[in-house]
């Protein structure tokens, strides 16, 4: 059996766990990201909103992440990393309940 030393695992290699091994190599942590799943693939809820936008682009500043400017904000990434293949979503509404 095989083993491996790390300072942190990430469970999950979707956004959000890929997201925070970048912030967390930057701090210098060594760290092992692991999935049940091969990537890429399909997920469910994989879209942005204007404040998620504004979040990746504090977090790319932050943690001098430089090359996660071009994906808060849909023009900059499409013309940046046009291999991505998706585009602009449709239909998202904000209701204000009572």
């Amino acid at each position: 059996m095989k083993t491996w030393s790390t300072d942190i695992l990430i469970i999950g290699a979707g956004f959000a766990g890929s997201l925070m091994a970048l912030c967390l190599r930057k701090l210098g942590r060594d760290v092992m990201v692991v999935d049940r799943d091969r990537h890429p693939r399909f997920a469910i809820g994989e879209s942005s909103t204007p404040l998620a936008d504004l979040m990746i682009r504090q977090i790319a500043e932050e943690f001098h992440l430089p090359q996660l400017v071009p994906l808060s904000a849909y023009g900059s990434w499409k013309t940046t990393l046009p291999e991505l293949g998706c585009g602009l979503k449709r239909g998202f509404s904000y209701f204000h309940h009572r």
